[in-house]
């Protein structure tokens, strides 16, 4: 395998302080590398892509930030479930961080839903706060599905680094539906919701596959680990199925 994935040295910022699994360790590259390439990536963005470059307009534009809301909201929430789950206070530790991250971190002022909203209204984009969206509640419900149906420890492990893996690709497709004129391209990439997210996923992902590193070591437990994370993987192809489905839908 060519593991060549590596992180640019100005964009190294740490959820919490990391002695053995940083960016440069060869285990952290190596399996940064393989679940990247396991994820098949490009086969889950082909048709959003294609459909978002062939209807790009500010109708478009709404539809993708109402279903995003719905998502961005529920993320927290999930990844909390995933902590309640799991039975061992370290890995509760580890695993909470990606959560209070999302939450603001220190900063109430800096919730990622709260800073999606601001996004969207910087290009006339307005969703109320207490928005309520069924867009996406069915690709929703199915990922809570998979959490609920007795998953191991360890694939707890694994789907939330399914979650995180193609965070970066994620974050640009969701650009690429937001951009529906070229003056949308400069506003939104000085917003902080896209400048967080462009600085901090590297380390979402680096985080994640520190927690398979420290946690996932027997061939038993690697293997419940990729199990879930493989559903979870299933997860974003349904995800941006779905959300090409609103887009060109006539709601």
């Amino acid at each position: 395998m060519n593991a060549n994935f590596s992180i640019d040295s100005s964009t190294r910022k740490y959820l919490i302080p990391e002695e053995v699994y940083d960016f440069d360790h060869p285990d952290v590259v190596y399996w940064t590398q393989y679940y990247l390439e396991r994820s098949n990536r490009k086969s889950i963005f082909d048709e959003i892509d294609f459909t978002l470059n062939n209807l790009r307009s500010i109708e478009t534009a709404k539809k993708v930030s109402i279903a995003w809301y719905e998502f961005t909201r529920y993320v927290p929430g999930f990844i909390s479930k995933a902590v309640v789950l799991t039975t061992d206070p370290e890995r509760q530790h580890h695993l909470i961080q990606i959560a209070y991250d999302e939450l603001g971190g220190r900063d109430k002022d800096y919730i990622h839903s709260k800073l999606f909203l601001d996004a969207v209204s910087e290009i006339g984009i307005d969703i109320p706060e207490n928005h309520i969206s069924s867009s996406m509640t069915r690709v929703l419900s199915e990922l809570d599905s998979v959490m609920d149906n007795n998953i191991s420890q360890y694939g707890i492990v694994g789907l939330l680094l399914s979650f995180e893996i193609i965070a970066e690709e994620n974050v640009e497709m969701l650009f690429n539906g937001l951009c529906y004129n070229d003056k949308c391209n400069d506003i939104l990439s000085k917003s902080k919701f896209f400048q967080i997210h462009r600085e901090d996923e590297s380390e979402h992902i680096r985080h994640s596959i520190a927690n398979f590193l420290r946690f996932c070591g027997s061939d038993e437990q690697k293997f419940l680990f990729e199990k879930s994370f493989d559903e979870g993987i299933l997860f974003w192809n349904d995800f941006w199925s779905r959300m090409k489905s609103v887009v060109i839908s006539d709601i």
